[in-house]
């Protein structure tokens, strides 16, 4: 040990930076570090156990996956949207079909109904002569009446319009379908995704625990050799310092790894609190691929350029169906009317017939409506262009960032 020397400074007794205090130093780090690396394989064994949660409870990729699919909101409410669509489309084709209305109608005249028939209304025999003899008047006194009518209906020249309607709520259900599969893999990315950072978060939360018990014991190295003035003050708060910011660190990746569970927990559809672990994925296949095949292969796979060319269909179909608006409807019709305590009309009477409606004057109203489904139609073609050329880039730029970031977890893993 190197003597002090005694003056006007004594007090102070700082010890001599020489190379006795620099090779007690090395000497403690070299016991620490093989105080560490005998510690480091039980680490390894119990994983689940330094995250704090029980190893049973471990969750696979594959079975956040699964559960994500079956349980995910997002995904059910997808489900369920393609599921009315459906329905839609099946209400919608009951309009190829004859319609059956009834109505009903009862009311008390407040009035005596008068129903006045002149000479020979209903006649002039050569025996009889004519019918009725003189103008009569009948007199109906007020009372409750009632009607009932039936219509059968089968629309005629509708049936082309109609058929367009069932083309365009059939695009509409492929378009919710094409949703659902988009929400699923959109699900099934971000639960890799968080998996993988809870993966990433829990290996850099080992490393930093083992960094703050190698400082927490380099300190207290440090600490006995300067009470026993073999090293400097200076080193011990360089030590502290470290200690601190190693300890913060950690605290940090215990927040994100909360986080991160709740995260997850969220995406698989079930409570915040559920405890689980996360085991080491395998190795993944190498994807290998021209860019020209894989943008050929993104543009007729990816569900947002499939839903935008979709969507154009729909325009075009709703563009025809506007166009059907000047034809007019004709159907055939069949009637059936009952009367009550009605005197003067017969009590049943049926009919059959075509019944045509028309607008042949419309104010340009159906002129505007295929003008601004044309409009529409147009901004469908450009969203799909633009989908189109988006979908190209993206796989551009991640293709070429496949061989980076291939080198970078080479470099990682090393």
């Amino acid at each position: 040990m190197v003597p002090f020397q005694r003056g006007p400074v004594a007090s102070c007794r700082v010890p001599c930076p020489g190379r006795g205090a620099r090779g007690a130093l090395r000497l403690a780090a070299l016991g620490l570090g093989l105080l560490l690396g005998m510690g480091r394989a039980p680490a390894q064994e119990s994983r689940a156990q330094e995250a704090g949660v029980p190893a049973a409870e471990v969750l696979t990729l594959e079975r956040a996956i699964s559960l994500a699919l079956e349980n995910n909101r997002l995904v059910k409410n997808a489900a369920l949207e393609a599921a009315k669509a459906e329905d839609g489309l099946a209400a919608y084709r009951t309009r190829l079909l004859p319609s059956l209305d009834l109505t009903a109608l009862e009311s008390r005249n407040l009035t005596d109904l008068k129903f006045r028939f002149p000479k020979g209304a209903f006649g002039d025999f050569g025996a009889t002569g004519p019918i009725p003899a003189d103008d009569t008047e009948v007199t109906s006194p007020g009372k409750t009446t009632a009607f009932v009518v039936g219509r059968l209906t089968q629309p005629l020249l509708q049936l082309p319009s109609v058929g367009l309607g069932v083309r365009l709520k059939a695009l509409n259900l492929d378009l919710a379908r094409e949703k659902s599969r988009g929400q699923r893999q959109a699900t099934v990315a971000e639960v890799k995704q968080a998996y993988y950072s809870l993966l990433q978060t829990e290996s850099a939360l080992r490393a930093t625990d083992e960094a703050v018990r190698a400082l927490r014991e380099l300190a207290r190295v440090v600490g006995e050799r300067v009470a026993q003035q073999a090293a400097l003050k200076a080193e011990d708060l360089s030590v502290r310092s470290r200690l601190a910011g190693e300890e913060h660190q950690a605290l940090q990746l215990r927040n994100a790894l909360v986080s991160g569970r709740e995260r997850l927990n969220d995406l698989l559809g079930r409570d915040l609190d559920t405890a689980f672990g996360v085991s080491p994925v395998p190795e993944i296949t190498p994807y290998e691929a021209d860019l020209k095949a894989a943008r050929a292969r993104a543009l007729q796979n990816r569900s947002d350029v499939r839903e935008a060319r979709l969507a154009e269909r729909q325009a075009e179909t709703d563009r025809r169906l506007k166009r059907w608006d000047y034809v007019p409807d004709l159907s055939l019709m069949a009637s059936y009317v009952t009367s009550y305590n009605v005197e003067v009309l017969p009590r049943n009477f049926s009919s059959v017939g075509l019944y045509l409606s028309w607008e042949p004057f419309d104010w340009g109203r159906k002129r505007r409506a295929v003008a601004e489904s044309s409009r529409a139609l147009e901004q469908a073609r450009n969203a799909t262009r633009e989908t189109e050329s988006q979908a190209s880039i993206d796989v551009g730029l991640k293709l070429r960032a496949l061989p980076w970031r291939r080198r970078r977890r080479a470099r990682s893993s090393r």
